[in-house]
């Protein structure tokens, strides 16, 4: 078949590409370090290093408090603080004139650029009212393992999981327990390690929390934009599901059916007329996701548009009283799901700029119940943008917005335009673990691996980095000291930020 059709050619370069991509994975698996080399290069500090972070000269005053804990652990917090390369901090009633407070667990081990670094910091942004830094872990035997590198201001992330970090240094006129309702403007993390903190202090850690935010009533109409064509079993089992799956009360299905013909494809499609709750659009041209997606909202009924691919099946039911309920917050533009391939594994959880390429899925093929880099996937919060397979967006938001670019994001990236659109006004994307999906990736399309494919893909790209610059790679859920390769949640044998006292 392969030979009198004449795709003998094409099926061997899209094996060799497949190849190609497992060599390039293996080949970037040889970055991986242990995390106690990574120190010493990146953490640990050189003669130099502490003439550099010594000569910062800096009153601020920090009040200190340690946590009761045993008395070994306790002492070796209080040892760390006692090598700190800025020495004005105080305990007790010493620290009266402080303002700024730093609130550490028993057996928390300060690095000693810790207070120095928070302190020039501070010194350069006088309005800041919170400050954070990235830690690692102590195993039973001291050794260090384990890093968390944090994310830029993730409010959500942080209030789900109930803590921030191990060095959380915050001004005296911010409560403790309000730190996550802080505006990010005077928030200020520090992409280093400055803490380790013991193993075994991840016992006492909060559960995390799963926000269910209150649905409006009556609810508002949702509509559901399902572009498609032909592929009538995948349509099919997709309309199934979200009529079965799905208990919202109020929902509508719009199909945008680019020229089926495919048999069950169309009476799959002609027998939606009987629906009062589904529309079907004509569209007719060439494949123009973002154009079929605009069509289709601008008959739809609903105040809150969800875009959701034809190749995708419900596994969650209350999936859209979540997106719902996450769209009626002020301060959220766009929400999106998790998304799991047809053997349970994460195909989506959140764009990440720069993994794997322009933009990449993070947590790709983990399992589906995977709690995700240091918990971040068991609670929503913010990303750089999701995926237009299942987004949603309120109508208002949308139109503001001018909806997708399909005049030069015909394809691919419109979905973080979009998405980047919607921070560019101040809102957040959100990630939600609690609305599932499976995705059946690239089904209904295939993937981009022919000439005229890829050249479009090109211009797209250029589209995006033209348009939106140095902003393209902003990411408020990911870390300078995370790789690109991968599912993006492994450390970077080089990190992409420098600390302060290393000076070139």
């Amino acid at each position: 078949m392969l030979l009198r059709s004449g795709d003998l050619a094409g099926f061997a370069r899209r094996v060799w590409r497949r190849l190609r991509g497992l060599w390039k994975t293996l080949e970037s698996n040889t970055d991986l370090i242990d995390h106690g080399e990574w120190r010493k290069r990146w953490v640990d500090l050189t003669e130099r290093d502490r003439e550099v972070a010594a000569g910062w000269k800096s009153a601020t005053l920090f009040a200190v408090a340690v946590g009761n804990g045993p008395p070994g652990a306790v002492a070796s917090t209080v040892a760390s603080l006692g090598a700190q390369l800025h020495d004005r901090w105080a305990i007790g009633a010493e620290a009266e004139d402080a303002n700024w407070v730093v609130e550490l667990e028993a057996g928390v081990v300060l690095h000693p650029a810790a207070l120095a670094t928070v302190a020039r910091a501070i010194d350069t942004n006088p309005g800041l009212r919170l400050v954070y830094a990235d830690h690692d872990h102590l195993d039973d035997g001291g050794r260090p393992v384990d890093p968390c590198f944090l994310p830029d201001w993730n409010p959500d992330l942080f209030e789900g999981l109930g803590w921030i970090g191990a060095l959380v240094v915050r001004h005296q006129t911010v409560d403790a327990k309000q730190v996550t309702g802080l505006d990010g403007g005077i928030v200020h993390h520090l992409p280093f390690l400055l803490a380790s903190r013991p193993t075994r202090l991840r016992d006492a850690d909060p559960a995390p929390v799963r926000h269910r935010w209150p649905v409006d009533n009556p609810p508002p109409r949702v509509s559901v934009i399902v572009p498609t064509r032909d592929q009538g079993r995948l349509l099919e089992a997709c309309l199934t599901s979200l009529r079965g799956r799905t208990r919202y009360p109020d929902l509508e299905v719009v199909v945008v059916d680019h020229d089926t013909t495919e048999r069950r494809a169309r009476r799959l499609i002609d027998g939606l007329a009987d629906n009062p709750d589904a529309v079907v659009v004509p569209f007719t041209g060439p494949f123009n996701f973002a154009a079929m997606c605009n069509r289709g909202v601008e008959v739809a009924s609903g105040e809150v548009i969800v875009l959701l691919n034809n190749d995708t099946e419900v596994v969650a039911d209350d999936w859209l009283d979540e997106l719902v309920g996450q769209l009626a917050r002020p301060e959220v533009g766009v929400v999106g799901a998790l998304l799991l391939f047809a053997d349970g594994t994460i195909q989506h959880a959140g764009v990440h700029p720069g993994v794997g390429g322009l933009m990449g899925h993070g947590h790709k093929h983990r399992p589906g119940d995977d709690p995700g880099y240091h918990g971040r996937l068991t609670v929503a919060h913010e990303v750089a943008a999701v995926t237009g397979a299942c987004l949603g967006i309120t109508r208002k938001l949308w139109n503001r917005l001018g909806g997708l670019d399909e005049e030069h994001l015909a394809v691919a990236y419109n979905d973080i335009d979009l998405c980047l659109k919607a921070r560019a006004a101040n809102l957040r994307v959100v990630l939600t673990p609690h609305a599932v999906f499976h995705h059946h990736e690239s089904v209904s399309r295939g993937y981009d691996e022919d000439p005229v494919r890829r050249a479009r893909l090109q211009r797209e790209v250029a589209v995006m980095e033209e348009r939106w610059g140095d902003a393209l790679h902003a990411d408020p859920a990911h870390s300078p000291n995370l790789a690109l390769t991968g599912d993006g949640f492994t450390p970077a044998a080089v990190p992409r930020v420098t600390p302060p006292w290393r000076v070139r």
